[in-house]
């Protein structure tokens, strides 16, 4: 997993750079894809899809699942010695480390991707759809 701290930094400056662009540019909405796919800024307070928890306990739940994450890549899936699992978990670290950075010190995370009846994410949201396909392929891919 060493050599993938470089992913995971990367992966982690580009959503800060779209939380910074979001943040210090998008005052208004922008449509990409009419009626479907638009850029907004919003300051999201809740957990997954803005779902309200507590201060103390969206920080607390935060941490765990920080936590849970790493021990069980570490555990489980870091003996597979398998690059797709690095590569796929690289993304989940990242989208953990940076999101939870944004919730402990700024009690919010900021999205700006807003897809049409659906929700309001940000690029690191998108790790988590990645680390899933990853993680889905290995495990089709590798069934014993």
């Amino acid at each position: 997993m060493k050599k993938y701290w470089f992913l995971i930094l990367w992966l982690i400056f580009l959503d800060a750079l779209s939380k910074y662009w979001a943040e210090s540019i998008l005052v208004w909405s922008l449509s990409l894809i009419p009626n479907i796919l638009s850029l907004e800024y919003a300051e999201n307070i809740g957990i997954a899809f803005s779902i309200p928890l507590t201060w103390m306990l969206l920080k607390t739940v935060t941490v765990i699942l920080i936590f849970g994450i790493f021990w069980y890549y570490w555990k489980e899936e870091k003996k597979k010695d398998s690059k797709l699992l690095d590569i796929s978990y690289s993304l989940i670290f990242a989208w953990a480390i940076w999101n939870a950075w944004e919730r402990i010190f700024r009690s919010y995370v900021t999205d700006m991707i807003s897809l049409e009846y659906f929700a309001i994410f940000n690029l690191a949201d998108s790790y988590i759809t990645l680390w899933a396909i990853g993680i889905i392929y290995y495990y089709l891919k590798n069934k014993s």
